[in-house]
């Protein structure tokens, strides 16, 4: 199977990331996951000599689906078979997330999205369409907040939201320190009227006093038209 890297997510421990990408041939999101045995880490990232980035097209070798809802997109792999097979143009790249795109959050992810605070939103377990979609935003806004963590606001016209941002590119190697300066030109040229795409998702299941067992919606990664296909948004 071979898809186009579009998710590239930055997990807190043991320097591992989170990837998925969009299946070449039927257009639909694919997340490759594996066994414990078998971690995705960032000695895979194609910045690291790995075959994994933004716009690069990836052969995963064989899959297994394995999917439950919400995150019907999950495939079983193993990191030994995946190889880069090259990296698209811009044009390509932006074309590819134009098709796909959604028209704001309940569009992609369905009725079943909750506001278990305001702004915060999460699908509860079990429930949802999708767990990975792209969503064409409308001068969001990107900022570090009093507490040190990396959010983006958007306002879709139905839904205003406030999301985690977990792209690997906008941190250090330790996963936890904000490269403030990448963060400082990417608003400034949101601000500045760039077309951006968000690679919205959902974490794995938590549980959350106000609302219950819950996937947290996030942003997976921000895409300027920009500076589409690089190792830095």
């Amino acid at each position: 199977m071979q898809i186009i890297i579009n998710h590239v997510t930055r997990m807190t421990t043991q320097s591992r990331i989170c990837v998925a990408g969009i299946e070449k041939d039927a257009f639909a999101h694919v997340r490759p996951t594996t066994p414990r045995t078998d971690l995705i880490t960032r000695a895979l990232l194609r910045s690291e000599g790995g075959p994994f980035g933004p716009g690069a097209v990836v052969d995963l070798g064989p899959t297994t689906p394995e999917g439950q809802r919400p995150e019907v997109e999950d495939h079983r792999f193993l990191t030994a078979n995946a190889a880069h097979v090259e990296d698209l143009s811009d044009e390509l790249y932006l074309a590819v997330l134009k098709e796909v795109s959604h028209a704001g959050v309940v569009d992609a992810f369905g009725f079943d999205v909750v506001e278990v605070r305001p702004r915060k939103l999460a699908l509860p377990a079990g429930h949802g369409e999708r767990s990975l979609a792209v969503v064409e935003l409308e001068a969001p806004r990107l900022y570090v907040d009093s507490w040190g963590n990396l959010y983006i606001d958007l306002d879709d016209g139905v839904t205003r939201a406030k999301l985690r941002v977990t792209d690997v590119r906008f941190y250090e190697t330790d996963h936890k320190t904000i490269k403030v300066d990448v963060v400082n030109d990417v608003a400034r040229r949101i601000a500045g009227g760039v077309q951006t795409y968000g690679m919205l998702g959902v974490a794995r299941a938590m549980w959350d006093d106000d609302g219950g067992n819950v996937h947290w919606l996030q942003c997976n990664g921000i895409c300027l038209a920009d500076h589409a296909v690089r190792d830095v948004p």
